[in-house]
């Protein structure tokens, strides 16, 4: 009588562990030049939709996806190999690469687009 509630008290089989994120080297522990932007000063144009990764996945499998649209930008971090902008507004996956950028606006407009 004690064994059906024993095998009830474990799972049948082994939960699998959360994959380990794709680590970038060129930006892993690496601390990037950035530039904050007062709300309104810049906006990001996406044609298409974008990866969106959050702070801690950046250059490795994309977290979500951020619709085409206008976005405004909080803040950009230039790693040297890869420029990055962070969004406002649109969750904690608010992180794309701008390659993934349509075109700038505002006091960002000048900005590379790596």
């Amino acid at each position: 009588m004690l064994l059906p509630v024993l095998a009830a008290c474990y799972p049948a089989t082994p939960s699998a562990s959360p994959a380990t994120p794709t680590i970038d080297p060129d930006i892993y522990n690496k601390v990037p030049k950035t530039t904050v932007y007062e709300p309104g000063q810049c906006t990001a144009v996406l044609n298409v939709p974008a990866p969106a990764y959050t702070s801690n996945t950046l250059g490795g499998q994309a977290s979500g996806q951020i619709p085409a649209g206008q976005y405004e930008v909080g803040v950009a971090a230039d790693y040297g190999s890869s420029l990055w902008y962070g969004l406002n507004n649109v969750g904690a996956t608010n992180w794309i690469n701008s390659t993934s950028v349509s075109s700038l606006t505002g006091v960002c407009a000048g900005a590379k687009t790596q």
